[in-house]
């Protein structure tokens, strides 16, 4: 094909076939696997059921289903078609499915059978839906007077589309962590992307940093629906060549070291989170070292704190590669190997990007200053969906989140423009204190916000997991703001801290800190009740 009009899809088979591919295992769920040459028939045949639905170029269709190869399949078909492929997470409550829904305008949605009844719950307030499906294998009809996706499929021709549709046309719509409330479709951020995007981000990162290769295996557990998981758990393994592994299930160490030790992944991608927990469940279980056979183990879509990174070494016997990404580049932009790294560092810059740090007039700041990071590169997009241009007028994208760079060009994370906040007329970086306690061995995870005081003056806020064997209280609360006053300027310090059990995050591991505040409005209710009773009694 020639380039201009390249199909990404089409891209992934004819590599597969110049290349001898197309006898090797391309996807695996459970003992379920497809070769290339069967996964080419199965896309093609996905695609020729979504033209029968009516689907045409540019059309959204959402798949909302966990990660298993009839969502993979409906993905790349609904690309092979010329469609828009719109991957929601399973994870997405009743109201958070018929926003983002509803915001992209979404024609036909494809629903996992699990999934089916928060999609018919939503169905009549879709203005835009045409065809609601079920997918999944063997699960028949929908009860709603439709074929199920997978019947649909069985009766279909496996022939290429007829018109390929591919080069700078939208391919993928995906919707950005950084917005400001998800549960508000007026906050959502919708990304599109081509289908030349993501071919540019796997030479970026997959290609040139991780050097994929057709030998290796794959095992991601971050979820398609994301631009981290999309990439680094299918379509970077399939521009390789490469196997991968999708799994249904919500990661947990039990499944994952299982899936280790059966599958024997050479590369391994998940959250800050999620090493964290392998590792201290390996700990308390003696499975040790079972990520000292990999040849990548790779952290995104959160900050990775230096203990964390200290622990997978230690214990699950292995280093890590980190980086920062996001969904505006569709995969990570900065990327660099955590051992010996400083709080914060994200390594360099990747091949075929640009970035510089500015001041809040856009001049660019010094070694060692921090300023808000700005990139250009060919698969930065250039506006949001349904939104103008998110471009300054040379071509760069100005992204939430503050930078410094070294004299090494090593570039340090450190927080985002919208989390900062002021106290007592200086500025905070919520990253920072966060950093801070983390430091701290009797904190597991942390989330800082800005809160206001009796008087309506901003303060530090704190929400706290603590680690395993410490206890919660106001000993506890009184040691960590002392701690954190010897460790940086005493009025970052935060003025009130809360104990949760867990931080509320999304599929991609990111922290929701606009539930954050909501859960802040709680507190501080309840706090005013209780004052109140003690006055009272």
């Amino acid at each position: 094909m020639a380039e201009q009009v390249e199909n990404l899809v089409g891209r992934i088979f004819a590599l597969a076939k110049a290349g001898d591919w197309e006898d090797r295992v391309a996807l695996r769920e459970g003992a379920k696997a497809l070769r290339y040459l069967e996964l080419a028939k199965e896309v093609a045949k996905s695609a020729a059921a979504l033209r029968t639905l009516g689907v045409s170029a540019g059309d959204r269709v959402a798949i909302y289903s966990p990660d298993c190869i009839d969502a993979a399949v409906a993905i790349l078909g609904a690309v092979y078609v010329g469609a828009i492929a719109l991957p929601v997470s399973e994870l997405s409550a009743a109201n958070e499915l018929r926003n983002r829904l509803n915001n992209a305008k979404a024609t036909v949605v494809l629903a996992h059978a699990d999934l089916r009844a928060t999609a018919d719950e939503i169905s009549a307030e879709l203005s835009s839906l045409i065809h609601l499906v079920t997918l999944g294998e063997g699960h028949g009809g929908d009860g709603q007077g439709d074929t199920g996706f997978s019947a649909m499929i069985a009766t279909a021709s496996d022939a290429a589309p007829k018109e390929i549709v591919g080069g700078e046309s939208p391919a993928l719509l995906l919707y950005s962590a950084g917005a400001s409330n998800e549960s508000s479709e007026a906050g959502l951020r919708g990304v599109l992307h081509s289908h030349h995007t993501p071919v540019r981000a796997f030479q970026s990162f997959g290609e040139a940093f991780l050097s994929l290769v057709n030998t290796d295996k794959v095992f991601s557990t971050v979820r398609l629906s994301t631009a981290y998981g999309l990439g680094t758990g299918l379509l970077f393994p399939l521009l390789a060549g490469a196997e991968t592994l999708l799994m249904p299930e919500q990661a947990h160490s039990t499944q994952v070291f299982e899936v280790i030790k059966s599958f024997t992944p050479t590369v391994f991608s998940a959250t800050p989170s999620l090493y964290g927990q392998l590792a201290r469940d390996a700990s308390k279980s003696g499975n040790t070292k079972i990520l000292s056979g990999l040849r990548w183990c790779i952290a995104g879509a959160e900050g990775m704190p230096p203990k964390v990174i200290a622990m997978v070494r230690g214990v699950l016997g292995s280093n890590v590669a980190v980086g920062y990404g996001l969904t505006e580049a569709f995969q990570f932009v900065i990327a660099g190997e955590a051992e010996g790294q400083r709080p914060g560092n994200c390594g360099k810059v990747l091949d075929g990007i640009e970035l510089r740090i500015v001041d809040n007039e856009g001049k660019i700041v010094g070694e060692d200053e921090i300023g808000t990071l700005q990139l250009r590169g060919a698969n930065i997009i250039q506006s949001y969906w349904g939104s103008g241009a998110t471009l300054t007028e040379d071509g760069w994208f100005t992204t939430l989140d503050r930078f410094m760079v070294d004299a090494a060009k090593n570039y340090y994370h450190c927080g985002r423009s919208d989390h900062l906040f002021k106290v007592g007329g200086k500025w905070v970086a919520p990253a920072e204190v966060e950093q801070a306690l983390l430091a701290n061995e009797s904190v597991w995870e942390c989330a800082v916000i800005g809160a206001d005081d009796e008087d309506g003056l901003i303060k530090p806020f704190a929400f706290i997991v603590p680690n395993i064997g410490q206890e919660p209280g106001d000993a506890l609360e009184a040691e960590l703001r002392e701690y954190v006053k010897n460790e940086l300027a005493p009025y970052k310090y935060p003025r009130w801290i809360e104990f949760v059990d867990a931080l509320p995050k999304g599929p991609s591991g990111v922290i929701l800190r606009y539930k954050l505040r909501d859960r802040l409005k709680q507190s501080r209710d309840r706090r005013v009740a209780e004052t109140r009773l003690d006055r009272d009694s």
